[in-house]
Formats: structure tokens, C-alpha cells, sequence
């Protein structure tokens, strides 16, 4: 694969604040509402976790397949359906690229918006839609985009095919509780060669993949041309729904950390922080993502960035306002809360 899969040949620079503070979140599928709409279920998570960030002064990046559109022909429908979660949004966004504290990213589920964001521009007046995002001035520089650049069956003529297949054919038995074949999400062998083919354009394995697309969208930024001829580069993505902290997935770290693991569980000697993966927004229970703070020693030429896997989701032992009484007492308080846990950092 060569670097052509990057289609947008100026990735966006985001300037790197210091003390300044990044939720990357991906792949929330949001769709009409409908028994295939799979963001419904954790909608209520996701706004708390966004309330969250927008209370504690955090940019918000959205690593694409935000909406569903292979699914959805229009995007009225989907909006219509998550106004609520929109308008939380609005409070991210800002018209003025400088401030805005909204940085949307397209994925293959959504990359209508990179020919037409004007359904987009009537709520989120000036926004501009990414391929790639590049953290500006961290060291090494630090690549965000979608993923499905890696995945072969997302690109060109498969990816039309699939996107058809979907559209008019599993959306259907989708609602029937039957899974999508054409998803790495569903498809634990497609994963581990997208998150192996990461890793590699991180690592430099294969730097015709990525030197274009890292070079041009700093060009003038020392510490990028500096560091990339003879070094690496960080990438982070989403697209396979499955989490990644350091080149590792939850079961490949417990397996080389306690030796527990399936036979289908790759073996790995260690972690490597250079590639990390959001996972999704649309876990059966629980939604993923990556916090990522800037901090910067007076010595330091870059701010230094610490990475932080989070999960988001429903908590049955949270303290209880009222006391119970017994299970029958009218009135009686059940604790139901929704947590933040760290899973890796």
C-alpha cells in the first residue's frame, strides 16, 4: 500500500497548547434511530462523558465515522434523531479555527463530508472536515486519522461495494441482530493486519506510506522534518472498534503480562508506544477513548504528551441519594451511575 490511500495531500496542523487538553473519540455510528442505529444504545454515556470534557476545557476530536452514512442516505434523519447530542456539540464548536475546540476527522462511514460538508455547515457554521490531523510541535509528531487508510477493503472500488452491500443489504438483517461481515469490527483476524499495518507506517517500516502525507501538512515544522528521514512518528486511530494503548490490545496485554489468552490471541513481547487505536462509541455497554494532556518543562523544546485509555460506562455501585428501605418500599433508590475508568495510562 502506498501513501495514495492519504487522499488530502495537507493534513490539518492543530497547534499543541501547553496544558492543553485532547479527547480523541471515535467510530459513534450515529444513525437514525432505527434497530441498526448502534450509537442509540450508548448515547446517554457518550453526552455524560461529553459534558465531562466540556466542563474540564478539553478539545474534542472526532476521529471519523461520526455519522452513519452508508447506512443513511440523508443526513436530516440522523440529526432529527440526535439533536440533543448536536447541540452539546455546537458547544465545542467555534467558527474561528483558532478557538474551536471541535476537530472532526472523516472516516469511510462518513467521508461524503470531504466533497460536501454544507448539511454540516447549517449546524457547525465554518467547519472544516479532516483526513488527517497532525499535532503540531509534539515530539515525535503525533498523526491522527481515521484508519480505514490501512484496511483494503475500505478504499476504491471495495470500498463502493461494500458501502452498497451495507446500504441495501445488511442494514436489513442488521435489525435482525445479525452482524456485518464487511466491518473489522467484527472480524478479529482484519484487525490485527490493519493494527500491524499501523504500526508499521508509525514505526517507519514502510515510510513511502506516510513520508508525504507527515512532510506536507508541516512543512516549516522543524521537530516533523527533524524527526521523520531517520525516525518515527506517532499514530493514533480508530476504525477497528477494537482498543490499542501502545501497540497492545486489552487481551494481548493481559496475555503477555499474565500469560492468560485464548489461542487466537496474538503474543507480543512488548508494548511499543508509537501506535494507539480509540476504539469505538459503540461497545455493547460502554464507549473508549484517548485523553491525551499537553505538559511542558521549562527545559523542553515540546510539550511532552501523556496518553490515557478511557472507558465510559454504566456503574451499579455509585453512592445513592436516598436510603433504601427494602425492595418493595415505595420510593426505594437503586445506585445506577455512569463512570469514567482508566484501563491503561
Amino acid at each position: 500500500m502506498t501513501h495514495r490511500a492519504i487522499q488530502d495531500p495537507a493534513p490539518f496542523c492543530l497547534p499543541l497548547a501547553d496544558g492543553g487538553r485532547y479527547i480523541v473519540l471515535s467510530d459513534c455510528h450515529r444513525g437514525n434511530g432505527s434497530a441498526g442505529d448502534e450509537f442509540a444504545h450508548n448515547s446517554l454515556i457518550y453526552k455524560c462523558a461529553l459534558e465531562h470534557y466540556f466542563e474540564q476545557g478539553f478539545t474534542y476530536i472526532e476521529l471519523g465515522d461520526a455519522e452513519e452514512l452508508w447506512e443513511n442516505e440523508s443526513f436530516d434523519a440522523i440529526y432529527i434523531t440526535h439533536t440533543s447530542i448536536y447541540d452539546l456539540l455546537r458547544r465545542f464548536h467555534d467558527p474561528d479555527p483558532a478557538k474551536t475546540r471541535y476537530i472532526k476527522i472523516w472516516g469511510n462511514h462518513d467521508a461524503d463530508w470531504r466533497n460536501n460538508p454544507a448539511p454540516l455547515r447549517a449546524i457547525f457554521p465554518g467547519i472544516e472536515v479532516h483526513e488527517t490531523v497532525v499535532l503540531q510541535a509534539a515530539f515525535p509528531p503525533v498523526l491522527l486519522l481515521h484508519g480505514h487508510q490501512a484496511d483494503p477493503s475500505c478504499l476504491g472500488v471495495r470500498a463502493k461495494i461494500s458501502r452498497f452491500i451495507v446500504r441495501h443489504v445488511w442494514s436489513g438483517f442488521q435489525r435482525l441482530g445479525i452482524l456485518d461481515p464487511t466491518r473489522a469490527a467484527e472480524n478479529p483476524g482484519r484487525c490485527n493486519e490493519i493494527d500491524e499495518t499501523l504500526y508499521h507506517w508509525a514505526k517507519g517500516s514502510n515510510k513511502g506510506d506516510m513520508k508525504d502525507a507527515i512532510h506536507f501538512s508541516c512543512r516549516g515544522n522543524r521537530e516533523a522534518s527533524r524527526v521523520f528521514p531517520d525516525g518515527h512518528l506517532i499514530i493514533i486511530t480508530g476504525h477497528t472498534h477494537r482498543p490499542v494503548f501502545a501497540n497492545l490490545s486489552l487481551t494481548e496485554r493481559r496475555l503477555m503480562e499474565t500469560g492468560i489468552g485464548s489461542r487466537g490471541v496474538r503474543g507480543k513481547a512488548k508494548a511499543d508506544p508509537i501506535y494507539f487505536n480509540t476504539g469505538s462509541c459503540v461497545h455493547p455497554r460502554c464507549i473508549t477513548g484517548i485523553e491525551i494532556t499537553a505538559e511542558k518543562e521549562p527545559d523542553d523544546e515540546a510539550p511532552r504528551l501523556r496518553y490515557t485509555l478511557v472507558k465510559w460506562g454504566f456503574s451499579a455501585d455509585a453512592a445513592c441519594a436516598e436510603t433504601n428501605t427494602g425492595a418493595d418500599a415505595e420510593g426505594a433508590c437503586f445506585p445506577l451511575a455512569i463512570r469514567r475508568t482508566v484501563l491503561e495510562e
